[in-house]
Parts: structure tokens; sequence; C-alpha cells
């Protein structure tokens, strides 16, 4: 488990990156998407959109001169899908909408050994915005958090722990506060992801680079 958790692209620590940065773009298109563009955009994020994120997404598709029918019948190189799908991640407010992202949001919660459903990734996503986002992920997985340990045993440490080891430190201090005295977690958090090893605790926002 130990061996997931230092996986360097931890789903978390990328899904915050990115909510902090997304929802609400703006757009200097005014006007009202073609059909096809409106098909184009449909396609690329799984739903329907209010106007005004369409407007932004077609922003996103005249400035990286995308063809809207690739995006239709899927003939988008990696790197043009890649960047279009950031493009629309700026655009919505609610990335749980946004297919392409909540799948992406599995795959990564998969890699570090964590099985969600899309209800629960789709909760998860939105929770990461709450104030507090500990409680507000526990509500999503209900009684699927464990009280042991170790990693790979408590989900919402799990999570810090995986932030702590993609390089945020303030993970690293919240993972030190918030873990059992003496486990893997409070060790884990106090040396700030193993880099400090002599780590008082709460002290890696401070020290970390």
């Amino acid at each position: 488990m130990a061996n997931a958790a230092m996986k360097t692209r931890s789903f978390l620590v990328v899904a915050a990156i990115i909510i902090a940065g997304c929802g609400g773009g703006d757009s200097a298109i005014t006007r009202d998407p073609t059909a096809e563009e409106t098909l184009a955009i449909t396609a690329l994020v799984g739903a329907d959109l209010p106007l005004n994120e369409q407007r932004c997404v077609l922003q996103g598709i005249v400035d990286l001169e995308i063809n809207p029918q690739q995006i239709v019948d899927g003939s988008l190189s990696a790197d043009d899908d890649g960047a279009m799908l950031a493009a629309a991640a700026e655009c919505v407010d609610d990335l749980a909408s946004l297919e392409p992202f909540v799948q992406s949001f599995i795959d990564g919660a998969a890699e570090s050994g964590t099985v969600l459903s899309v209800e629960e990734a789709q909760c998860s996503i939105r929770a990461l915005e709450s104030n507090d986002q500990e409680a507000a992920i526990l509500d999503c997985l209900g009684d699927r958090v464990s009280d042991d340990e170790d990693y790979g045993d408590d989900l919402v440490l799990d999570l810090l722990w995986d932030q702590c080891s993609g390089g945020n430190p303030q993970a690293c201090d919240e993972l030190y506060r918030d873990a059992p005295i003496g486990s893997r977690y409070e060790t884990y958090g106090r040396t700030c992801g193993d880099r400090l090893p002599d780590s008082a605790g709460l002290k890696c926002f401070a020290q970390m680079d």
C-alpha cells in the first residue's frame, strides 16, 4: 500500500490543483455556438452546459484551432484532447458534471488503491471545494473509512498522505495533526513524506521548498 501512496501522480493533488484554477472561465465569444459546435462541446464534456460555459468552451476550441468535427468523431490527437479537456475544465463551475474529469479522478484513485463509484467520485470532487474537506469526504464515502493506523485503512488520511507524497507541504502538516499518535500516518506527516526525517511536526509548510 505504501508504494501506491508514493506514486507521483496523486489523484487528489491533481484534482485540487485543477479545481483551484477552474470554474466560471471568461470568454470573449458572445455568440451562440452553432449546431456543430454545440455537438462538439457536448461530446467533449459529456453534459449539457449553460450558455456562458458553452461559450467559454467554444473560446477554447477557437484558441486551440480545433476543428469541432474532430471532437465529435474522436480524431483529436492525445495532446489536443488533453489541452481541450483542460480548457473545458476552466469553464465549468461543477467539475463533477464533467464526465472525462470524473473518469480521470476515478482512474487516479484506482492507481492509489482506492476504488470509487461514479457517485462517490462526483461527491468527492465536490467535497474538495468545501471548507471542511475531511468531513465532506467522509459523508461521501459513508462507513468505508476505518480507524486503523496504516496506509490503506483510513481513506481520509490516505488522501492526505497522497497529497503529501505529491509535494503538498500543507497536506503533510494536516496528516501529522490528524493522524493517530504513533501511527505510520503520523510519522509520514511529521517527516514531510520522508523528506525531512528530523522534522518536529507541523513544520513542513515552512521547511519544504
